[in-house]
């Protein structure tokens, strides 16, 4: 399987801490000790027309993207995956409705329900897809946290755990059109998947609820509150990921001989600024090695892989060396998944440097 296009799109312009303190009372020196992040991007009910305003628009931008950067026509498209932790509806199924918007038909579609690992989960099924028979697919992965505003975004009511959140997701989109063939792109060399959550608490949930909305739950001081749509252990995915991300690391190294130590780029974790630098020093990955966004887009979900490998492509196509290697580790810790990707960068006929 080759990656023969990638995209991302970031809705709107950039949120800074400074904005985050104007809009919500939060301290800004804090989210900056806290979270490590600079900025993040929401999707606006009320943005101009044009802008991304939920899930399926930022996913429609980004398969419009990648479909471009890979030259490649919506007739070619024999399949289209949806990673996503946040839908636009239950029904119809958010990726049905890309399709439609991207001119899409007559062709298998899935919606993946997911995290972190998402990307990855998607990239899965699309070898297993390609393995199959077909030739070319359009996987996506997006997510928005609107849907964990109040309706009339009376922020007043929200909790200061759940404000901090905002602080660290922002919404984005990205994809990668994935191809069968022999040629030019990023060929996948090993992708490992796993469920390892057997016996372990969930470190982050996100839930949905029917007509009636969230219950009543215990909050603060024995006061009643409506039950937080989103809650996250800290503490577990602060220990939990580093120790993951290094096993599924050294599991790539092992199966195609590449030492960490010498590959040219590595895509940690994205979790917020600061434990991604943890991450990184933990693994031992030198600074020049790391491709990481999640500063400066905030944690966006089933899309950051694909942002990181834009990135990384860019990075590589200015540097021009053919063969240059990528590695890739997603932790998610909703129930435990690992996932890890090996790539190596073929360049077309006069793409090198000289």
């Amino acid at each position: 399987m080759r990656i023969i296009g990638l995209s991302e799109v970031l809705p709107g312009e950039p949120v800074t801490n400074r904005d985050m303190a104007e809009r919500f009372g939060l301290h800004e020196k804090w989210l900056d000790r806290m979270t490590g992040n600079r900025g993040r991007h929401f999707c606006e009910p009320d943005s101009p027309e044009g802008t991304p305003k939920n899930t399926g628009d930022l996913a429609t931008a980004a398969g419009e993207r990648a479909l471009a950067d890979a030259g490649a026509d919506p007739s070619s498209i024999d399949f289209l995956i949806l990673t996503t932790g946040s839908p636009d509806h239950l029904m119809p199924a958010t990726v049905n409705l890309v399709a439609d918007r991207l001119g899409l038909n007559d062709l298998p579609t899935f919606q993946l329900s997911s995290g972190c690992a998402g990307a990855l989960q998607g990239l899965y099924t699309a070898r297993a897809m390609l393995a199959g028979g077909l030739r070319r697919g359009l996987v996506i992965g997006a997510d928005s946290v609107v849907k964990l505003w109040p309706a009339d975004r009376a922020v007043g009511r929200i909790s200061p755990a759940e404000l901090a959140n905002f602080a660290l997701f922002g919404d984005g989109a990205g994809a990668a059109v994935v191809d069968a063939g022999d040629g030019p792109g990023l060929a996948v060399e090993h992708l490992v998947l796993r469920a390892t959550g057997k016996g372990r608490e969930p470190a982050q949930v996100v839930r949905w609820y029917g007509a009636d909305g969230a219950p009543m739950v215990e909050g603060p001081g024995g006061r009643m509150v409506r039950e937080p749509m989103g809650q996250e252990d800290y503490k577990a995915i602060e220990a939990g990921v580093p120790v993951l991300a290094d096993a599924v690391l050294q599991e790539l190294a092992a199966l195609t001989g590449w030492p960490v130590g010498e590959v040219e780029h590595i895509l940690t974790p994205q979790l917020n600024g600061v434990m991604t630098e943890r991450i990184r020093e933990h693994l031992g990955v030198r600074p020049e090695q790391a491709v990481s966004c999640v500063a400066d887009t905030g944690n966006n979900g089933n899309a950051l892989p694909f942002i990181q490998l834009h990135r990384a492509l860019r990075r590589i196509e200015a540097q021009g060396r053919a063969g240059d290697r990528v590695l890739v580790t997603a932790i998610e810790s909703s129930k435990w998944i690992v996932s890890g990707l090996a790539l190596r960068w073929l360049p077309a006929a006069g793409e090198v440097a000289a």
